[in-house]
């Protein structure tokens, strides 16, 4: 495959080191593939690369005191794939030609679909190891591409030809995506056709990955959070319905989750217990009925106690005031 990335990085750090000069050791190493060193007051730098048949790799680690910016130059449109490897701060690759930038955090990733043109390279001080792998957007065809919708936009600017770039959504770079690159890197040789065959099987393999992670990051949170608004309903339905007689569990039973997970679920989204929930329901439908006309013992009995006394604890505990001052207070 054509080096499309060209990465300006003795621009900043000079002429490139023997390999027994490199202070600044791979994260992850490359086996059989060029590795560049670079050391000066700027920081220190260490450059992998391997010129695949079906994917390229580049594996750029950094160690520097100050912020800087790379010159990038894109020969030809090509998805890349970007993780950021980093206890410090996020990254940034502008567009030159649209001015705009795109930010990838630390222990993070993002698919980026960049057009032919100048880019930079922003990195904050701190020790960073920052992965790319780019490949023809040709690998999604005959509709292999519909489950991967993250990705949907950067395949059509691709197959278009369109001149400015564009990002998917980001997600996490954990434990298995950084073992998932060593055993890739581990396995690549130059002139080897295993490797192209492990080149693509690791691209796939990262791609379903990167599904992965963004449905569990946000599919999942959007998913719960439906599940908030359901259970929110059914508590105040059953409020509605049966007063205090009911059990949250049976709401539970009722949405097919566990006790717990209604706890968590209405804890999370509304920031109250749900019973705590349950309570602010019958207080708001004790005091419509009260401003309703109806009388207290009514009230008692609509709200599903067997008896107006128990009412009359639970309103005065709840309110700091009886119900007929609760209704004096309204008609002043």
């Amino acid at each position: 495959m054509t080096t499309a990335l060209q990465i300006d990085i003795a621009h900043l750090f000079g002429e490139p080191l023997g390999n027994e000069s490199m202070a600044l050791q791979p994260r992850i190493r490359m086996s059989n593939a060029a590795c560049q060193g670079y050391s000066n007051p700027k920081g220190q730098a260490c450059l992998q690369q391997f010129d695949g048949l079906l994917g390229y790799i580049n594996v750029m680690d950094l160690l520097i005191p100050a912020d800087i910016a790379i010159p990038l130059r894109v020969r030809h449109s090509d998805i890349h794939i970007v993780y950021v490897i980093t206890d410090d701060s996020a990254i940034q690759i502008k567009d030159i030609a649209q001015q705009i930038s795109y930010t990838i955090s630390f222990n993070r990733g993002r698919y980026l679909y960049l057009a032919t043109g100048d880019y930079e390279l922003h990195v904050p001080a701190g020790l960073y190891t920052i992965v790319n792998f780019y490949f023809r957007g040709s690998i999604f065809r005959d509709g292999n591409e519909r489950p991967f919708q993250f990705l949907h936009p950067l395949i059509v600017a691709y197959r278009q030809k369109d001149p400015n770039s564009c990002c998917s959504i980001d997600f996490r770079v954990g434990p298995r995506t950084i073992l998932l690159m060593k055993t890739i890197m581990a396995n690549i040789k130059k002139g080897d056709l295993d490797s192209e065959v492990n080149i693509l099987w690791g691209i796939k393999k990262l791609i379903n990955l990167s599904k992965e992670k963004i449905f569990e990051e946000y599919d999942k949170i959007s998913e719960s959070h439906l599940k908030s608004k359901e259970a929110y309903a059914s508590i105040k339905q059953a409020v509605a319905e049966y007063g205090q007689d009911f059990k949250l569990s049976d709401i539970a039973m009722r949405l097919t989750i566990s006790k717990d997970y209604l706890h968590l679920l209405i804890q999370s989204y509304y920031g109250l217990s749900p019973q705590e929930l349950k309570i602010a329901f019958m207080l708001d439908l004790a005091k419509k009925y009260l401003v309703d006309g109806m009388h207290t013992d009514t009230v008692a009995y609509e709200l599903g106690y067997s008896a107006p006394s128990s009412f009359a604890r639970f309103f005065k505990k709840r309110t700091g005031m009886t119900a007929s001052d609760f209704l004096n207070l309204n008609n002043q």
